[in-house]
């Protein structure tokens, strides 16, 4: 019996301690990844992502939302209302994000809704997607600023300054798919892409003069090679 506690009691260490080095080394990625974000870039980070996970055991896909930033333009009932951002680093694009509203407008005391989830891609990559689904993103230099999201951070990894981030990521675009609309009591319609830059998220929708305050661009602010003049 002594023997069997003993032999268990060593089993159980090993598992303790593998944790912790299973632990140990996803720190060292995401740390390793956050460094070559703010050498090189989104590139220079997705390539570290890749090199490091290269040899990372797979773990739990729910984990490593740590990067947790509000931005407001989210909710279509409450414009002016913070979103919680909780994202994580993904090695094909940029990063996943789940996107929360603090409570439901439907059933208020509730508590925080999933309500969206964000993709984030490099411009290089949004550059590859075809034209007729380049209007379903959004660039974040435009989103991202005090004049239109207004994002704040709520918290970081260690690693990981806010300024670094919100610049790293405003050379990124962003595609929103509403899951559950915290207006609605139960999610009653189809996934729907969420337009974060629409006249209406921006509050214009009824601004009869917005054809002169925002003309139609051409040339380099163009992904769709306008001609300028016509």
């Amino acid at each position: 019996f002594l023997h069997s506690m003993i032999d268990g009691d060593k089993g159980h260490s090993e598992k303790t301690i593998n944790h912790a080095n299973r632990k140990k080394i996803l720190l060292s990625t995401i740390v390793a990844a956050l460094a070559a974000a703010m050498v090189g870039g989104v590139t220079a980070m997705q390539s570290s992502i890749a090199q490091v996970n290269a040899n990372v055991p797979a773990t739990n896909p729910t984990g490593g939302y740590d990067i947790h930033v509000t931005v407001n333009r989210h909710d279509s009932a409450n414009l002016n209302a913070p979103i919680d951002h909780y994202c994580k680093l993904d090695k094909r694009i940029v990063a996943v994000c789940q996107l929360y509203a603090r409570d439901s407008t439907a059933k208020p005391g509730t508590g925080p809704q999933l309500a969206q989830i964000e993709f984030i891609i490099t411009k290089p990559q949004y550059l590859q997607l075809p034209p007729r689904e380049r209007a379903s993103w959004h660039n974040h230099a435009v989103e991202l600023t005090p004049e239109r999201g207004a994002p704040s951070c709520v918290s970081l990894p260690a690693t990981l300054q806010c300024g670094k981030l919100v610049s790293l990521l405003q050379t990124t675009y962003g595609k929103v798919i509403t899951l559950w609309d915290p207006a609605d009591s139960v999610p009653k319609y189809p996934p729907y892409v969420y337009n974060v830059e629409s006249p209406y998220a921006l509050g214009q929708d009824l601004n009869n003069h917005l054809q002169k305050q925002w003309p139609t661009g051409c040339g380099n602010t163009s992904s769709a090679n306008l001609t300028c003049g016509k």
